[in-house]
């Protein structure tokens, strides 16, 4: 009996001290290689490179912490255009990129993962062109399991928000907040949804300034900011709206408007809903929302009837038919006519170039001279 006392106290001091170490093992440079690692996979920019880069002054985390870093500067330098909207490459992170692998191997020439990160890396630099990173799998699966929630109206609201918080932990732009808060409208949880929606607008925010050396050109990083902070208020605003709190509503969808410079279908057509029950002129705001694009196609037929509703009873006829495609056309080419006017005349904005070889252009030498510019876009 006493032998088996003292086996069991033999045990429990073991286990002490193997969580001991274990303990001691978890180093603040450890800690912080974690959590930049985990940054990192929520697209958490900047703070992931601060984090990495004081793991890889601790001589125990170096090798792994140069790796992480030239990993995410690979990313930046050469995958990440359009990978979000406004994203371009960095291309003055490609030098880092090499130069962080470089220094991972020489903390640790053995370690095979770095041989291999660095092998891509020079393949990228001596490659013409690079075709921007795919969708990670992961964040995928979770984006197409809250999208089928859509269309899935007895799904259980601990579900849906199960999906949404996945989504989120996963990857931290807003998309599933806002996904997330029009499925909650759709459900009927308008309350939900607006507390959903305002999470969105500080994911939204904190996501851009992680990033904010992702947006190169000029305006970019202002029309992403309005874009999240107006898409939430458009959602906040349709809520209130459904709960007939219409004073509220239109205080929330006319910020929206504003954000969002009129051009958003959703804001629109939730615009002419309101107007229409407050019995104020509506028909602007159905145009409007027609003469743009996207919209899903149920929204749309809905314009359209709500229109033809507003002519008079009965089916559309002809006439609004004719009519309406007319007045589609005119204010679309109202649309392009006043964004060339807004720059005919104005000194040209000041525009960050490089060469082809990745180089800094100054475009300080072109002044005063006849300067043809190529825009292109491949979204």
């Amino acid at each position: 009996m006493r032998n088996n006392t003292v086996h069991k106290g033999f045990v429990m001091a073991a286990v002490v001290v193997v969580t001991f170490v274990g303990l001691l093992a978890q180093s603040p440079a450890r800690q912080q290689l974690a959590r930049g690692n985990a940054l990192w996979d929520q697209r958490l920019a900047n703070s992931a490179i601060a984090a990495l880069e004081a793991a890889a002054r601790d001589r125990g985390t170096a090798s792994e912490a140069y790796e992480a870093l030239g990993r995410l500067y690979t990313f930046k330098g050469w995958l990440q255009d359009n990978v979000f909207p406004g994203w371009h490459d960095e291309p003055e992170y490609r030098e880092k990129a090499l130069a962080a692998l470089k220094a991972s191997l020489a903390a640790d020439p053995t370690r095979a993962s770095a041989q291999e990160a660095l092998r891509v890396a020079e393949g990228f630099a001596a490659a013409d062109k690079i075709d921007p990173a795919a969708p990670r799998p992961e964040v995928r699966a979770l984006d197409v399991k809250l999208q089928s929630y859509q269309t899935t109206p007895d799904a259980p609201v601990s579900d849906i928000v199960a999906a949404i918080e996945a989504r989120a932990k996963a990857q931290a732009d807003p998309a599933p907040y806002f996904t997330g808060a029009q499925i909650l409208i759709d459900h009927g949880e308008y309350d939900r949804a607006i507390a959903m929606a305002q999470r969105g607008v500080a994911a939204s925010d904190r996501f851009i300034d992680e990033n904010l050396s992702a947006y190169r050109m000029a305006g970019k990083s202002q029309g992403s900011y309005a874009r999240g902070r107006g898409t939430a208020a458009d959602l906040v605003g349709w809520a209130l709206f459904l709960k007939k709190d219409y004073a509220a509503a239109a205080a929330k969808l006319e910020e929206a408007e504003r954000l969002l410079q009129g051009l958003d279908f959703a804001n629109e057509f939730h615009l002419g809903e309101l107007a229409r029950m407050q019995r104020r002129p509506a028909r602007d705001y159905y145009v409007n929302a027609l003469s743009l694009a996207g919209g899903p196609a149920p929204l749309r037929q809905r314009a359209t009837e709500a229109l033809a509703h507003l002519e008079g009873p009965g089916p559309v006829p002809t006439e609004l038919d004719a009519w309406l495609e007319a007045e589609l056309s005119r204010r679309r080419d109202q649309r392009k006519a006043a964004a060339l006017e807004s720059l005919v005349d104005r000194p040209l904005p000041k525009l960050t170039l490089t060469t082809v070889d990745g180089k800094p252009y100054d475009t300080a030498g072109l002044r005063g001279k006849v300067l043809l510019l190529n825009f292109f876009a491949s979204w």
